[in-house]
């Protein structure tokens, strides 16, 4: 049985970072996606928590937080902001894959990167679907003391930016996820028109396509690395579910002060029945990542770790999608207005909805 009441420690951090959230990435949230970038200030509170970009207490950093921990981290600073949080997420992803699975020399390079703050991380990882880890179209082939790196990815945060990307795909012949560090300027990448996406601009997104040789000594360490890279998947339905939350009350609080015919419109049921469908659905969303949090934290199938991420990805960004959608309608023509917040965590769960999407997990697709 699985136990999903906080405990002490994950609810300091679940105050921590919702204040962090609402009093420092709230009020730049505007200003990061007009200038695709977050604030010097800004990403230096998220980074120096050292949730976003754990290293472990082996290498001198604060450690790697348990699963759970980590996505309520990530849920409730994505409650301020979902994209700044995700720009600070994956920037800090190759810290957690190199603290885990990284050669002493990959982390001795981790060490002196993560005192520059001004560094950003890369990880390419999607593909356009949503789909477990082994079904990644990239190969990551052996080639004597060098390995060839073939295939094209969407979304890759700091593409522009980073000096080193890690790249996840499969070994063509095992099917067996593999990962590998490669130069951003090596010879065989090609970083694509940036993508325009719609709330995220702050991660500077952009296609890339690889045929790239890289000496062997780059590659990650292979156990373990599928459960890290579903952790990664994972992140992305937490930041969903911190922005259903907040667009959620948000419309709530609309909905108590806006008057029509001589009373609030949050007593009309065409107002309310959505809005109380909204919570009920966002909760079930938190508990689906939770669930797969807490498997995560106790146990190493990863064969079900994968189906049950999937599945809470996939229910999180349909509630987030439906969600932010009813919280536009309740503000009718003001929801599309950019004074108001909500046209701002539509957009941007729009095209998270599309990044990694599993139709076979989600909650209309038919088992029988």
């Amino acid at each position: 049985m699985i136990f999903l009441a906080q405990d002490e420690e994950q609810e300091a951090v679940a105050e921590m970072t919702r204040e962090l959230g609402l009093e420092v990435l709230s009020p730049v949230s505007r200003d990061a996606e007009a200038a695709a970038a977050v604030p010097a200030t800004t990403w230096k509170a998220v980074v120096e928590t050292g949730l976003t970009a754990p290293v472990s207490e082996e290498l001198g950093g604060g450690g790697i937080p348990g699963v759970v921990t980590y996505m309520t981290a990530v849920e409730n600073l994505s409650y301020g902001d979902a994209a700044i949080t995700l720009a600070a997420v994956w920037s800090g992803a190759p810290s957690l894959l190199i603290s885990l699975h990284g050669s002493p020399e990959q982390q001795a390079g981790l060490l002196e990167a993560s005192k520059n703050l001004d560094n950003r991380g890369s990880v390419a990882l999607y593909e356009g679907f949503g789909r477990g880890a082994s079904e990644l179209e990239t190969t990551i082939a052996d080639e004597g003391d060098t390995v060839r790196v073939v295939g094209r990815k969407v979304a890759v945060p700091f593409s522009g930016q980073a000096e080193s990307i890690i790249v996840i795909g499969v070994d063509p012949s095992t099917r067996d996820l593999r990962a590998v560090i490669v130069p951003r300027t090596a010879d065989g990448v090609t970083v694509g028109v940036r993508d325009k996406s719609l709330a995220l601009d702050a991660a500077d997104l952009a296609s890339m396509d690889f045929d790239v040789v890289v000496p062997r000594a780059n590659l990650l360490g292979a156990d373990g690395l599928q459960k890290s890279v579903e952790r990664l998947r994972l992140a992305v339905a937490s930041a969903q579910t911190g922005m259903a939350q907040r667009a959620m009350e948000y419309a709530a609080e609309y909905a108590k002060s806006r008057i029509a015919f001589g009373k609030p419109i949050a007593s009309f049921q065409g107002i309310s029945f959505p809005l109380a469908e909204a919570f009920s659905r966002t909760e079930q969303a938190r508990l689906e990542v939770l669930d797969a949090a807490s498997l995560m934290d106790n146990t190493d199938d990863i064969e079900r770790i994968s189906v049950v991420v999937s599945s809470a990805v996939a229910y999180a960004s349909e509630n987030a999608s439906e969600t932010t959608r009813h919280a536009v309608q309740v503000l009718g023509g003001h929801g599309f207005i950019r004074e108001y917040p909500v046209e701002q965590w539509y957009r941007t769960a729009a095209f998270l909805s599309t990044l990694d999407f599993d139709p076979r997990a989600s909650s209309f697709h038919s088992v029988f």
